[in-house]
């Protein structure tokens, strides 16, 4: 496996360290940092045997993405060469990474290990992708460090909180790892399988043409809504769960940690929503040189203005998730 330049494998690690902490203190309480470091390292591994066992076994890097010209024929690419194997490999990690705490791990320990196992997939995925695109390493780095991972660990939310009912009743329910799996494979698929058909056009023709857009755009919405909703209700319920008795929440101290985490959050989205409607009136007002042939690079500065306006948003209301 090739490393990216170490500029941007140290941003790569910079912005997984930021998300272990953030899901390390959103909790009432923090997993055992053991158990942080071995669901990550865990995560790394599994990953790179994943990305092995592709590259021998199956058409390596993106020569299969040829005719996946909709929605209909990038379905079943998304959900065997992605979601599938993706989602198994960050399960694979979590369940091992919790094997040596089995008898004294708490449901949102659980939970939280198939966020940090997510964590080490994505670094393993976010280093490649800086290695590939090495003009635009650093781009890469930072881009896919705080979006990919992001949306790496809402789908391990979803995988985490049949986990989560899994410790809880005993270690005994296997149907609900196995049902958990399925569900974020499946929301893992749909997500992608919006978005193929214009990396795949893209690919072949170094551009994107209107009427695949207008055609994906709708898919890629209600993946992407998919994920965003299905995540963070989970992550909602699980640090709902882990507080509910935990008498550490009555504490003077720890409810005044919990009001300056939910002023940070608040103020977190109210910058987001200021920079989505920056973004959207930017793009209103600018005009292409050709209407009926997108300007890739203004294209790409305002996926970037959305996607951080997006993220800001969304990290703001994670931070208001504080018990």
């Amino acid at each position: 496996m090739t490393l990216a330049p170490i500029p941007a494998l140290l941003a790569v690690l910079f912005c997984a360290a930021l998300f272990v902490l953030l899901f390390q203190y959103l909790f009432p309480r923090r997993a055992p940092w053991t158990l942080a470091a071995v669901a990550v390292l865990a995560g790394i591994i599994w990953t790179v045997a994943l990305s092995e066992i592709l590259h021998r076994f199956v058409a390596p890097g993106l020569s299969g993405l040829d005719g996946l010209d909709s929605f209909s024929s990038s379905l079943p690419f998304a959900i065997l060469r992605v979601g599938l194997p993706e989602e198994g490999a960050k399960a694979l990690a979590a369940l091992v990474a919790l094997s040596p705490f089995w008898r004294r791990v708490t449901p949102a320990q659980a939970f939280q290990a198939s966020l940090f196992a997510a964590i080490g997939f994505a670094i393993v995925e976010n280093q490649g992708y800086s290695t590939a695109f090495s003009d635009a390493a650093m781009l890469m780095a930072f881009g896919r460090g705080f979006l990919a991972t992001l949306t790496h660990s809402l789908l391990a939310m979803i995988f985490g909180r049949f986990l989560m009912r899994f410790a809880a009743r005993g270690w005994r329910s296997w149907h609900l790892l196995i049902i958990g799996y399925l569900v974020a494979a499946g929301c893992h698929a749909i997500y992608d399988a919006g978005m193929l058909p214009i990396l795949s056009e893209y690919l072949r023709t170094k551009t994107v043409s209107m009427p695949t857009l207008l055609t994906a755009t709708p898919i890629v919405i209600f993946g992407v809504g998919l994920v965003l909703i299905a995540g963070l209700w989970s992550l909602r319920r699980a640090i709902r769960i882990a507080a509910r008795d935990d008498m550490v929440t009555i504490e003077a101290h720890h409810q005044a940690v919990v009001r300056r985490w939910r002023w940070s959050g608040n103020a977190l989205m109210i910058l987001g929503i200021l920079g989505l409607v920056g973004a959207i009136v930017s793009a209103a007002i600018k005009e292409s040189p050709h209407p009926e042939m997108p300007d890739m690079q203004s294209a790409v500065a305002a996926a970037i203005g959305f996607a951080g306006a997006i993220f800001g948003i969304i990290l703001g209301w994670v931070l208001r998730q504080k018990r």
